[in-house]
């Protein structure tokens, strides 16, 4: 019995770390880590992912494809592997992107107008 709580207060704990962890990345982690291989280090896109460019989107733009992402995914096989990895990320690994925030992190830190 004692045994069985042990390894209840340890499993409690991991999921509560990982949890933490994800709360804390910011945005250029997740970008970083996750986004980066499909859409470029510059948001210039990966047309070999299917991965399109981000770094010619203004704000409202980025904003509305991360909400359709999130709320609906995408029709279409184009957007199927965004889709899957959103849900990937939020469920696997705990990781809720922000639209609002991430939207301002890829504007301001890829697109040339935004500079």
């Amino acid at each position: 019995m004692r045994m069985k709580k042990i390894v209840g207060a340890v499993a409690c704990l991991t999921v509560l770390s990982v949890g933490a962890m994800a709360a804390e990345m910011s945005n250029a982690k997740i970008y970083e880590k996750y986004c980066k291989k499909c859409h470029g280090a510059n948001g210039e896109g990966n047309p070999a992912k299917k991965g399109p460019a981000l770094n010619d989107k203004d704000i409202n733009e980025l904003f509305d494809a991360l909400m359709d992402v999130q709320e609906k995914g995408f029709e279409g096989p184009q957007h199927e592997a965004m889709a899957h990895n959103m849900k990937v990320l939020e469920k696997k690994k705990g990781i809720k992107v922000d639209a609002q925030s991430m939207a301002k992190y890829l504007y301001y830190s890829f697109n040339p107008e935004a500079r």
